[in-house]
């Protein structure tokens, strides 16, 4: 079932963004406006808009065509994305007050003085509200919420990490999807706040491009990004999508940084060292990643016993395996948490990322090993975030060794 489920996303997307157009709308004309609606068109018009939909959004409208149609469209897609979560709220509320609607029957069964005619009036009046709420979150992720990006810190203790090691800042970035949503302009910003958090080490965790039509002008600015000791890359499934080894080239071409493709690398400083492996990305589809690698194994194999390693993963699926081999620290990204997520639970909210992976947002930790899962930096399907920003990542690596014990390295 969930094999299904994620091979048929988009088609499944597009008849329930019809169903919750329809949902919503028919909501503002008989709710709001009083308006009665016949029973064939209750039928009928959802089976319309799936139609619409279908033009619309696999219609291939050229995005950078400033056009009348383009613009159109783009505004409509919004109203899509408004009205899926429109209709969520809209089922809740009505589940909310069914329930309630029930207790006070009962109540006035049993005599007591309640008015159930109040309960559907305050249903009316909250599912409406709510409608209006929802709206408006969605067009502040279009705007002002998907501008933002903020910076998360983290300290991680690593085992056998040396003293000289102590103290390493590494800088992630994740998800940049250079292209329509990231072009130069939109990226200088970004490399220069990087650039500015003091990065001994700058890892991308993957989904670096969408396409590779807009190089000449992205890829010379992301190359600017700097650090002490080296940038280090992966490729993900935008990536692989794109070209796994064209997108390899175009990186040599236009940058100095290290390209991990099932590889691993050495930071060495006065003896101590951190050994940093990079898979390319690998999963089961287009959302799901794999439990297990193979050559995560062959790469663990080849470092010395006892020294620290750190992964990056594009996917986190892979963390169980990984802190299994002694793996230290995990950088991964993918999700984009989401990128519309409810604003609960607080300390990881809910959103699709959920149904994609146990790992959806933020940091985990088991036996003695730490996942982050970034937030990415771009955006991808739409130029949209509701509680679910973009996200830079500094990570201060600290060591277990401490003055007066010998040091392992």
């Amino acid at each position: 079932m969930t094999h299904f489920f994620w091979r048929n996303f988009f088609r499944l997307l597009i008849f329930t963004a019809a169903l919750s157009e329809w949902v919503c709308l028919a909501w503002i004309l008989t709710v709001i406006a009083g308006l009665e609606i016949p029973l064939a068109v209750h039928v009928l018009a959802p089976l319309a808009l799936h139609a619409l939909n279908r033009t619309v959004l696999t219609g291939g409208v050229p995005q950078a065509q400033r056009s009348l149609r383009t613009l159109a469209s783009r505004a409509y897609v919004r109203v899509v994305f408004a009205s899926l979560f429109g209709m969520a709220f809209l089922v809740l509320n009505a589940a909310l007050w069914s329930v309630t609607g029930a207790g006070l029957e009962l109540a006035a069964l049993a005599g007591l003085p309640v008015s159930t005619a109040a309960a559907h009036a305050g249903a009316r009046w909250f599912g409406s509200a709510g409608l209006a709420t929802v709206t408006a979150m969605i067009m502040h992720g279009y705007g002002r919420g998907q501008r933002g990006v903020r910076i998360v810190e983290l300290d991680v203790l690593v085992r056998g990490l040396s003293r000289a090691l102590d103290g390493l800042r590494i800088v992630q970035l994740s998800d940049i999807h250079l292209g329509m949503f990231m072009d130069a302009e939109r990226l200088r910003p970004y490399v220069e706040q990087a650039n500015s958090l003091g990065a001994d080490i700058v890892c991308i965790t993957g989904d670096i491009t969408d396409g590779l039509g807009h190089a000449p002008t992205t890829f010379p600015v992301l190359a600017g990004l700097r650090a002490r000791d080296g940038v280090f890359a992966i490729l993900g499934n935008h990536d692989m999508y794109t070209g796994a080894d064209a997108v390899a080239a175009t990186l040599r071409h236009y940058s100095d940084f290290t390209l991990l493709r099932d590889a691993a690398v050495t930071i060495e400083r006065d003896g101590a060292r951190l050994h940093i492996l990079g898979l390319d990305d690998k999963g089961l589809d287009w959302a799901r990643g794999l439990r297990e690698d193979p050559s995560l194994r062959a790469l663990c194999d080849k470092v010395p016993a006892n020294e620290p390693m750190m992964l990056l993963s594009h996917r986190p699926d892979l963390f169980e395996q990984a802190a299994s081999l002694g793996i230290a620290l995990v950088l991964s990204g993918h999700t984009h948490g989401g990128q519309l997520a409810l604003p609960w639970p607080s300390a990881r909210p809910a959103s699709l990322a959920h149904f994609m992976t146990r790992y959806p947002r933020g940091s985990f930790t088991t036996a003695g090993a730490t996942l982050h899962v970034n937030l990415g930096l771009g955006v991808t399907g739409q130029p949209v975030r509701v509680f679910s920003p973009r996200e830079i990542t500094v990570v201060t690596l600290r060591s277990d060794v401490r003055p007066g014990v010998k040091d392992p390295c």
